[in-house]
């Protein structure tokens, strides 16, 4: 079973791609740990549009997915190895940022 959950505040703002195989989105997730965890993360599909849409630098969110690793050969002939989570699902933790400064305008 590959199964993996995390949660921690996005660290890039998300790249969106065509691709022939459909549409993907892929940024980087910070999670707080001792070291703290730099790891890509890539959604498909809708998920990857909505991704697109309402993911920014600094917002917390939960991402569940699997744990992938690909071989690529870089342009000088060597093998290296990329590790990134392919999301199933992500949860938004907090509210955008403009959704915020709004309602404290409006209790102001």
């Amino acid at each position: 079973m590959n199964v993996l959950t995390l949660a921690g505040r996005v660290a890039s703002n998300p790249v969106r791609r065509e691709t022939t195989r459909g549409v993907v989105c892929e940024f980087r997730l910070a999670v707080d740990c001792r070291p703290r965890l730099w790891i890509v993360v890539q959604t498909w599909g809708q998920m990857a549009g909505r991704a697109a849409q309402h993911i920014t630098t600094g917002r917390t969110i939960a991402v569940s997915g699997q744990l992938i690793n690909e071989s690529y050969a870089t342009r000088s002939g060597e093998t290296a190895v990329r590790w990134y989570v392919r999301a199933t699902s992500l949860t938004y933790l907090d509210r955008p940022a403009d959704v915020e400064n709004e309602l404290a305008e409006a209790t102001s």
